[in-house]
């Protein structure tokens, strides 16, 4: 994980709250993940209470396994901004999007993963498994697929699917 010296986190212009309600609980659990590692406590029992107060036990117990498989086989420390952070860094947004996405493309999930893990498949599977479970609860994540290339009416290409 990263540490607060990590000044080159990048960090996107707008904050947390233009993340919808689901996206929101994802990033709080993995500051929290990343703060609890930093302090050298085991993360588990802490993110799994978090999630299952604000969601369930089962997004709770998922969340946890997301974060253990991608943990075994990071290609580097993750950079994950303290939760004072308004914005939101790069290896964040790669992580929440993935959850969303996963729903309705696991080829996508994986791609967005793959810079962060050296096999991206079981923590695309797991991801895919949390937002089911968060959208049982009522926090359906969006699937923001948009390409970034704006059209003639200055709108992004793509979609984002509610």
């Amino acid at each position: 994980m990263a540490d607060d010296a990590a000044a080159h986190v990048q960090m996107t212009e707008p904050g947390a709250g233009d993340l919808s309600n689901g996206e929101q609980v994802i990033l709080a659990a993995l500051r929290l993940w990343a703060g609890l590692r930093l302090s050298g406590e085991a993360p588990q029992p802490c993110v799994r209470r978090l999630m299952a107060e604000q969601v369930s036990d089962r997004a709770g117990a998922l969340f946890v396994a997301m974060m253990e498989a991608l943990e075994r086989q990071t290609r580097r420390p993750l950079q994950i901004a303290c939760g004072g952070c308004a914005g939101y860094g790069q290896d964040e947004q790669r992580l929440i999007v993935a959850c969303g996405v996963a729903r309705v493309d696991m080829r996508v999930a994986r791609a967005l993963l793959a810079p962060l893990v050296s096999q991206p498949e079981p923590v695309a599977i797991f991801a895919r498994a949390l937002n089911m479970v968060l959208a049982h609860e009522g926090l359906h994540l969006p699937a923001r697929l948009e390409s970034g290339e704006p059209i003639p009416c200055g709108r992004p290409v793509g979609a984002t699917l509610h």
